[in-house]
């Protein structure tokens, strides 16, 4: 009779078991191909943020060495060729430098590569240089480089370490130029006007902005040649202004030949989990001049952000779970073998415990269900606010336009940007900014309908879409949801803020147009308008061909 049994449990344990493990073991695998996809993705959106980082501070330096060279001081100092003229020049160059605090110097160098007017950003405050002091730059790379250029065009030089009296001036200050030439008003030329930019900021904003959970997870920021200019071991960094001959081509050969024979991409190999990306800081910026031969470097100036996940990091991210499954197999294998005793014994019992076994994999699917649908909402959700993010802005707005359209409905979009924001994280800390962005966000929730679409559309701007709503209706939600912002008190370690306003504008379906490009573009043109107008306030945008 005993041995009747134990073939008949073997009959049932050992191929059930099998199938059980077979079972489990594909999910695991699943598991961790899904942890893999994970790890990929948030890698690129990180180098994705670091990337906007970058090319957005040098946005930022063009237009102030833009508005340097249209300064009224700058066009009379190139006229008179005076000592008071310059000397205005340079006073408008002390206001600039100390309202920015970003800048290293700010110079105009004349036709010959002479200094004439320097202001030097020294122990946090302005500093103009005397006539004593100045110097002849006309050997220097980024002086031919821009002379060489048509008027207009903008010169962005390489990232380096700024250079005095011929050497890499220490403590190290990393700096990257931006020139623009400037003739006088008969057209002939008198030199450049030049902004070192304190390349420290832009590093410093590229690491906070990068920063990984693991501390092993560093992105590294190269130039072209490979050399770092910022490294997970600083010592490694600004080799080729050292006469350095090691860098990452030289450390990592078979990956840098990859990376640098492509944009962007990800792939693996013995030193773990490679993702990468290029950017082009003189992208659309520097044109070729009237004579190449006068750039040091006419090919296309690259940085390359190059993160790796090494292997043990990847390991133990696919294996953060295997402690559980591997509870989960033992347990699946003590109720199957349980299960089989009871089929053994009794039909009753084996009923019992089937229906145990399925309920245990119910809750099992409802675990995977909970997951995906948390993954859903963190790939469409801004983490900080909560609203919804970009990506789901640009996947859902056409869809509603397209509804709107077919079902002849009004839809009304509504551009929000907080105002004076940036002298509000100055003066009370990046901090006290979230919290009022936060609290900005819980208003705009509580403001709309169910059926209206808030979303972070980047930075201090907002974007909402008002399916149903015409501009009337739109333009009263948002100030009620204003005034409530306004009234809005937020206390922050302790400390009262002050007030918030925000400006806004408003467009419609179809009066500003029957697309999603066509409808941002009207409400950000309202809501330069009413930030034109005095700010704290919500303006509609006139439709296109209106009268003035």
């Amino acid at each position: 009779m005993r041995s009747r049994l134990a073939r008949y449990l073997l009959t049932l344990v050992l191929p059930s078991g099998l199938l059980c493990l077979i079972f489990l073991s594909s999910l695991y695998h699943e598991e961790q191909a899904r942890v893999r996809r994970d790890l990929m993705v948030a890698e690129s959106l990180r180098l994705s943020v670091g990337a906007r980082s970058l090319t957005s501070d040098i946005d930022r330096i063009v237009s102030d060495v833009r508005l340097m060279a249209t300064l009224p001081s700058l066009a009379a100092a190139l006229e008179y060729n005076d000592a008071p003229s310059a000397a205005r020049f340079a006073d408008d160059l002390v206001a600039l430098s100390a309202s920015r605090r970003v800048y290293d110097q700010l110079r105009w160098i004349d036709e010959s590569g002479v200094e004439r007017v320097r202001v030097d950003f020294l122990q946090n405050r302005p500093y103009v240089v005397p006539e004593d002091r100045l110097q002849n730059k006309a050997l220097r790379d980024y002086f031919k480089a821009t002379m060489a250029l048509e008027p207009g065009q903008i010169y962005v030089s390489p990232l380096d370490l700024n250079i005095e009296q011929g050497r890499v001036e220490t403590p190290f200050k990393p700096v990257i130029r931006l020139a623009i030439p400037v003739s006088d008003k008969t057209g002939q030329p008198r030199g450049i006007v030049i902004a070192n930019y304190f390349g420290s900021y832009l590093l410093e904003k590229f690491v906070d902005v990068t920063k990984a959970g693991d501390a092993n997870v560093r992105v590294n920021l190269l130039n072209g040649d490979g050399y770092w200019l910022r490294a997970p071991q600083p010592a490694d960094e600004w080799g080729f202004m050292l006469g350095r001959q090691d860098h990452f081509g030289t450390r990592y050969p078979e990956a840098w030949r990859r990376i640098a024979g492509s944009e962007d991409g990800q792939f693996e190999d013995e030193h773990g989990l490679w993702s990468f990306v290029t950017v082009h800081p003189r992208h659309a910026l520097l044109q070729l001049p009237r004579n190449p031969k006068a750039l040091v470097d006419d090919s296309d100036y690259v940085w390359k952000m190059v993160s790796r996940i090494p292997p043990d990091v990847l390991m133990r991210a696919a294996n953060q779970n295997l402690g559980g499954w591997i509870l989960i197999t033992l347990l699946f294998m003590g109720a199957l073998f349980v299960g089989c005793m009871v089929l053994a014994r009794a039909h009753r019992r084996r009923d019992v415990m089937a229906e145990n076994l399925r309920a245990l994999n119910r809750r099992l699917e409802e675990k995977v269900r909970l997951r995906t649908e948390e993954l859903h909402q963190q790939a469409i959700r801004d983490p900080l606010t909560g609203l919804f993010n970009r990506r789901y802005l640009d996947e859902t707005l056409p869809r509603e336009i397209h509804r709107a359209l077919r079902e002849e409905e009004s839809l009304a979009v509504a551009m929000i940007d907080l105002d004076h924001f940036k002298n509000f994280n100055d003066q009370w800390g990046h901090e006290a900014g979230d919290a009022v962005l936060l609290g900005v966000a819980e208003a705009l929730l509580d403001g709309l309908r169910a059926s209206d679409i808030a979303c972070r559309y980047g930075g201090e701007e907002m974007l909402v879409v008002m399916p149903g709503a015409d501009a009337e209706e739109a333009v009263k939600r948002i100030e009620t949801i204003a005034a409530g912002v306004r009234s809005m008190g937020t206390c922050v370690m302790g400390r009262d803020l002050p007030p918030v306003t925000f400006s806004a504008g408003v467009a419609t379906l179809p009066e500003h147009g029957d697309n999603a490009e066509q409808l941002v573009r009207a409400a950000d043109r309202a809501l330069y308008m009413a930030k034109e107008t005095g700010r704290d306030r919500v303006l509609v945008v006139r439709p296109s061909g209106a009268g003035e």
